[in-house]
């Protein structure tokens, strides 16, 4: 039934309206932002005369920057898809952490619960801040500048590793490198630490051969869980039964993506049918002679291991994680390109020791038009970091997630039909007798005990939250043709405290009646064979003080009204009653 479930959708026009609003709200921000940097660059920055000299950045670092910093504007545009609002905390996330651990679960639904109360908020903050990160890396290449943005990389991809990539999936089986553990954000926090660090520690031969090490270990473990007999990698399986790599294929291959992506993970997919131990041996090959190369830590095992493993990289991220931008609902490009970034900046460090003197990176300043990038993405970082660091704090809940779920709302210019029953005192009810006042109409079974008390608590809070003085009345009529009799309607109001409520009118009256109303008002009422709940559609009502239907939308209910999706859906119910005022 309609509205029943509470399920939300990745995608709706209200939302995606709301979300391009804000977006274009928060360019023209960035815009006067920019303005004003580039006038005090020209006024200030340009008056003290002081030459820029070149910055002395080694290789190695500029190829981890000027990497990671297109790969964080990859990010930062996929943010922009109009699915990402509800899509990404709903769709992504949250199945990502279902079979986590509890206690990493509830570190997930922190992140999401605080995303789903402003969806709108999260989203577009996200778009610019991680655009704004990107160009902060690409146009600063020198002194503070340069390592503040690689802290302020390290601490976001932090952030994400944690609440929004479940660290990496670590704790969920199976566990495999070829589908992205450790996740994706692990690289972009690495990358940032070493750019924040000072430039002279890339000629620091003993911390170079250290972080070779770590990357080399951590190669070598998921080398180890991938030959681990049992784990389902090498068998192939059955089409019914897959094993683990056809499984992953099959997944990639079912999502909405280009028919070339979809037709190679098809391939691989019946390739891996009965080639999975072939594909897996050289996984496991290949991802051991790259530990092995990068734990001895010498220029020639570095520079082979660096090879197989940038090769073993990028078959992977073509055949098994499909590109990584077109699969499915895509934040990021996955985890092969900022690993194999990540390598082949130990190769370059390890080749840069042994061919050229330690530099320091200069503190010249930079070229006016660097500066000038470099600011104005620190101002487009901060329109995106300021509002997401808010996003903890921000009480209440929007209808975004709500507007969600699948029902929508649905605008009306129509007269609402007339109605006399019984309300809760046993005294008589027109609709009529409510002009002049808003009105939210809804129908409920009394002796329901799942989605019903969630929306007459949702109406409650709603009315709490318009205040006395809106004089809006909530009227809901009997869905259940089997409970007339006024004493149903009065115990439904005191199991739900809603007894002393003055604008709560829950009505009742002979099964023809109420018949008539629900065909009135499209109510679809199925009774069930035992004879006690029965199922119904639960559509809202938001009828204006003339009495015309100003909207319509199916009831939101998300396992209870303290959920964020039942006080989402109390804020829909004030929002609507707000905008037909």
């Amino acid at each position: 039934m309609t509205g029943m479930g509470g399920s939300l959708g990745t995608s709706s026009t209200y939302v995606t309206h709301r979300f391009n609003t804000a977006l274009w709200h928060q360019l023209g921000l960035i815009t006067l932002l920019i303005l004003a940097v580039v006038v005090v660059s020209l006024l200030f920055l340009r008056r003290k005369g002081i030459e820029s000299g070149p910055s002395g950045e080694p290789m190695p670092r500029k190829i981890l920057r000027l990497g990671f910093g297109g790969l964080w504007v990859i990010a930062g545009l996929l943010q922009l898809q109009p699915q990402m609002p509800i899509g990404l905390p709903t769709a992504v996330i949250s199945p990502m952490a279902s079979n986590a651990p509890h206690w990493v679960q509830s570190m997930v639904n922190f992140g999401t619960n605080a995303w789903l109360r402003h969806p709108i908020v999260g989203a577009a903050a996200v778009v610019w801040l991680q655009l704004g990160l990107g160009l902060w890396l690409l146009f600063a290449d020198r002194g503070w500048l340069s390592r503040s943005a690689g802290w302020a990389s390290a601490a976001w991809a932090a952030g994400i590793w944690i609440f929004g990539n479940a660290i990496g999936a670590l704790f969920v089986a199976p566990l495999s490198w070829m589908n992205g553990a450790p996740g994706a954000p692990l690289f972009y926090c690495a990358a940032g630490v070493a750019l924040g660090l000072p430039a002279t520690w890339w000629h620091n031969e003993v911390w170079l051969k250290r972080c070779a090490r770590a990357f080399g270990i951590l190669l070598a473990y998921f080398a180890v869980l991938q030959a681990w007999p049992g784990r389902g990698f090498w068998g192939g399986g059955t089409t019914k039964n897959p094993g683990a790599i056809m499984a992953m294929a099959q997944a990639m291959g079912g999502v909405h993506q280009p028919a070339l992506t979809t037709t190679i993970q098809n391939h691989v997919a019946t390739f891996a049918l009965h080639g999975s131990w072939f594909i897996n041996l050289v996984v496991v090959v290949g991802l051991g002679v790259a530990g092995i190369g990068f734990l001895r830590a010498s220029k020639p095992s570095v520079s082979l291991a660096a090879r197989v493993y940038l090769i073993l990289a990028l078959l992977d991220w073509i055949f098994i994680q499909d590109l990584g931008v077109f699969g499915g609902l895509a934040t990021d490009v996955n985890s092969m390109l900022p690993s194999a970034l990540v390598g082949v900046t130990i190769w370059s460090a390890f080749l840069a020791t042994s061919s050229a003197p330690a530099v320091t990176l200069s503190e010249k300043p930079a070229p006016l038009a660097r500066r000038v990038g470099a600011f104005s993405a620190i101002a487009m970082f901060l329109v995106g970091a300021l509002p997401m660091a808010a996003l903890l704090v921000l009480p209440g809940a929007t209808a975004d997630a709500a507007s969600a779920s699948g029902s929508g709302v649905a605008s009306v210019a129509l007269t609402a039909p007339n109605f006399t029953l019984t309300d809760q005192n046993g005294g008589a009810f027109s609709l009529s007798s409510t002009r002049g006042h808003m009105v939210v109409l809804t129908f409920l079974d009394p002796v329901c005990t799942s989605d019903c008390p969630i929306e007459a608590q949702q109406m409650k809070a709603a009315a709490e939250q318009l205040g006395a003085g809106s004089g809006t009345q909530f009227v809901a009529v009997n869905a259940n043709p089997n409970y007339t009799s006024v004493a149903a309607i009065q115990a439904f109001d005191t199991q739900e405290g809603l007894s002393n409520w003055a604008d709560w009118h829950f009505v009742t009256g002979t099964p023809a009646k109420l018949a008539q109303v629900w065909k009135n008002y499209g109510v679809d009422v199925v009774p069930s064979q035992n004879g006690s709940m029965v199922t119904h559609t639960e559509p809202f009502y938001v009828i204006d003080r003339q009495g015309v239907v100003r909207s319509t939308w199916a009831a939101v209910t998300g396992g209870g009204a303290t959920t964020i999706l039942g006080r989402s859906g109390t804020a829909l119910i004030v929002a609507q009653v707000q905008a037909a005022s």
